[in-house]
């Protein structure tokens, strides 16, 4: 049998077919945010350290007022010398030394006895009195017996030391240093002039002179103020020079002239001139005039003096030794 060919119809609407995918597109770039600063970093706060302690400073302490013994070893010899230190109100140093030199076989404090510290008591000044190892100073005089025979004394550093130390010692102004001296610590002081003129501003030359010849070596850092007084009639240490008496068995050898070392003085203060000091008939004082220096020379000649420290009324030593002295000491700056 014979199938007849149908048409089969069917309802409905078909799904149409989808539509063409198109083809792919580059992406938009997307560029990222910047990434935010990264917060500053915090510094870390230290502590500052607690502020240093002042320095320890010490109020060095001086000498009260009164008479003070010291002793010092110098060159392999324990030297001896007393101090008396003025009272000063508080807080204040003395303002200066003055050193005083016994004659030979004496002993320092005996120089008290001179009246020098009741005149010096203004100026607050330290008076120093050393004693001389075995009686004598060593003063640079030639055709001297040793006094201790083999040994030979460092007097000059000894009394630099004693300016040193007294210094230290009681705050004393150590630009401010005289030394007065008698008979072989008058010649001793000559020797501090000439080799201690860096440290002493002036120099009192009592009943003495200078080692002969000492114009020879003498050669002083600066001038220096000199005073000299001396007898006429003096038969230990002669006006004139020579030959000085000796003391018991030992010879004491031979000193300058008084007024060789008046003319080295003048000539170390460049004074072209003399003129009369002032002072009693019998004094026969002469100074240094018309000088380049501040440093004043002057000496008296005592006439018929005799070897001492003279007295009123022939002549007043000791006002006539602090009258220089003070004056020097006050002009040092």
């Amino acid at each position: 049998m014979l199938l007849a060919a149908c048409a089969i119809t069917t309802t409905g609407t078909l799904p149409r077919p989808a539509p063409a995918v198109p083809r792919s597109q580059p992406l938009p770039e997307v560029v990222a945010p910047p990434a935010p600063a990264p917060a500053p970093a915090v510094e870390a706060q230290v502590p500052s350290p607690p502020p240093a302690p002042p320095p320890d400073v010490t109020v060095p302490t001086y000498l009260p007022a009164g008479v003070h013994e010291h002793e010092v070893v110098v060159d392999g010899l324990t030297r001896r010398w007393t101090t008396v230190v003025p009272a000063s109100p508080e807080g204040a140093a003395p303002n200066g030394i003055v050193i005083v030199l016994h004659g030979v076989g004496a002993r320092g404090l005996e120089m008290r006895s001179t009246g020098l510290e009741p005149l010096a008591a203004s100026q607050r000044l330290v008076f120093a009195y050393p004693d001389a190892f075995g009686g004598a100073w060593n003063d640079g005089r030639p055709g001297a017996d040793p006094v201790v025979p083999g040994v030979v004394v460092n007097d000059t550093g000894f009394l630099r030391r004693l300016i040193e130390e007294t210094s230290a010692k009681t705050g004393a102004d150590a630009r401010r240093v005289a030394v007065v001296g008698f008979s072989n610590g008058a010649i001793m002081a000559s020797r501090v002039a000439c080799d201690l003129a860096d440290r002493v501003a002036a120099v009192a030359v009592i009943a003495g002179s200078a080692g002969q010849g000492f114009e020879q070596s003498c050669r002083p850092a600066r001038p220096v103020a000199v005073m000299l007084v001396a007898g006429s009639a003096d038969r230990t240490v002669p006006y004139a020079g020579g030959k000085v008496a000796d003391w018991g068995t030992k010879r004491r050898g031979f000193v300058a002239p008084a007024e060789d070392v008046f003319a080295f003085w003048r000539a170390q203060s460049g004074c072209a001139t003399t003129q009369p000091a002032p002072g009693p008939a019998s004094a026969n004082g002469l100074r240094g005039a018309d000088c380049r220096s501040e440093a004043a020379v002057v000496r008296y000649r005592i006439t018929g003096g005799i070897h001492e420290w003279f007295r009123p009324p022939l002549f007043d030593t000791t006002a006539a030794v602090w009258d220089f002295v003070g004056k020097r000491l006050s002009s040092v700056a």
